[in-house]
């Protein structure tokens, strides 16, 4: 495969792999579904660890990351060998919303691979209802936001929205000067004061409400968290 994937092929033609794993806003990756990593560009190695492409590849995704984010996915790629269905994955990665889509590759004739593509941001898949599973994940690597509590996180989902402290305070049931303590405390907390730096923070991560609830990991495997 181009760009050291060891033991591979090129999913679809040379050309067209070689662009799209040069493309410096798309991660491209290819995993076994046991997890071991066969192929991973720049953008991949950087928005998930950080790291180098060599640091990666060869690696099972146990050996990078934490206990509950992988089982997860692991859950994921063994469903998507299952079903055959493509699968669209959101979830917050260092703060940021990201967006994998996952397709089932065949890498070999003894190893099941899944081709995951990944941008930051949500993206709309017009016309394809029903031909991807979307799948929220239930673990989140908040970075910055992690300081936050799960109210504090509710609130600036809400400022997200655009509401106004009287209509928060309606939905969350509780009084304005709360609402008020609370989005002091996320200003202190992330060094921003402005309303639209803090509702700019919170689209970057794509928060919403529910996401206050998910289960907190952290970005590497030896990182608390």
């Amino acid at each position: 495969m181009p760009g050291d994937a060891p033991n591979q092929s090129a999913p679809f033609g040379d050309g067209a792999w070689d662009a799209l794993v040069s493309d410096p806003a798309v991660g491209v990756a290819v995993v076994q579904v046991d997890g071991t990593i066969r192929f991973a560009n720049f953008k991949t190695a950087q928005l998930f660890l950080a790291a180098e492409p060599a640091e990666v590849i060869g690696k099972n995704l146990g050996d990078l990351f934490p206990a509950d984010w992988t089982s997860e996915r692991l859950g994921i790629l063994e469903q998507i060998a299952r079903t055959g269905k493509p699968v669209v994955l959101r979830s917050i990665r260092r703060g940021t919303q990201i967006q994998s889509t996952m397709r089932l590759l065949e890498c070999d004739e003894e190893h099941d691979c899944v081709l995951v593509i990944t941008h930051e941001g949500e993206h709309d898949i017009p016309g394809r209802d029903g031909e991807f599973e979307l799948i929220e994940a239930q673990t989140a690597d908040l970075g910055p936001l992690d300081v936050l509590t799960r109210r504090e996180l509710e609130v600036l989902a809400l400022i997200k929205h655009g509401m106004t402290l009287e209509e928060i305070a309606r939905v969350l049931h509780r009084s304005r000067k709360t609402i008020d303590n609370h989005r002091q405390s996320i200003a202190r907390k992330l060094g921003e004061s402005s309303r639209v730096r803090l509702a700019q923070i919170a689209e970057a991560a794509g928060l919403d409400v529910a996401d206050a609830s998910l289960k907190r990991t952290s970005t590497r495997r030896d990182e608390p968290g």
